[in-house]
């Protein structure tokens, strides 16, 4: 879906949060305790009012939906394991379809989410394009 060098980093003093606030996927990192270290401007435009004022606040108690959530219990014990995920799933949070990407660093979890089209958008956006074309 989105490619970003994430490789390239181990630790979140390395990481480039500047360029995080340009990309227009939603970015999130996470210290090993689940709290909020960095959101971008993307996950503040996704979640409205509930992305703002996350720095430093626990994700399982900020998103009761995500704790309930098969899908997500999934992405946390892989990500405790050391283990990278790259999923696609529906949010419990917005209910759209997310691409998820998760990879374990030294020193926290990085994140990253697009939203996926539906259906409905896509037929809005092919009825837009065949408008323009006439």
């Amino acid at each position: 879906m989105h490619k970003f060098p994430i490789n390239n980093y181990k630790k979140f003093i390395e990481l480039p949060l500047d360029q995080f606030n340009r990309l227009k996927f939603s970015v999130y990192i996470i210290d090993f305790n689940w709290n909020y270290l960095f959101v971008n401007d993307a996950v503040k435009n996704n979640l409205g009012e509930r992305g703002n004022n996350l720095m430093g606040k626990n994700m399982w108690e900020e998103f009761k939906e995500l704790a309930a959530d098969s899908t997500f219990n999934l992405i946390r014990k892989k990500m405790e394991q050391g283990v990278a995920v790259n999923l696609e799933t529906i949010s419990p949070v917005n209910g759209k379809r997310l691409n998820i990407t998760g990879y374990p660093l030294e020193d926290c979890y990085y994140f990253s989410s697009s939203i996926l089209p539906d259906k409905d958008d896509l037929i809005h956006e092919l009825r837009n394009q065949l408008g323009r074309q006439k």
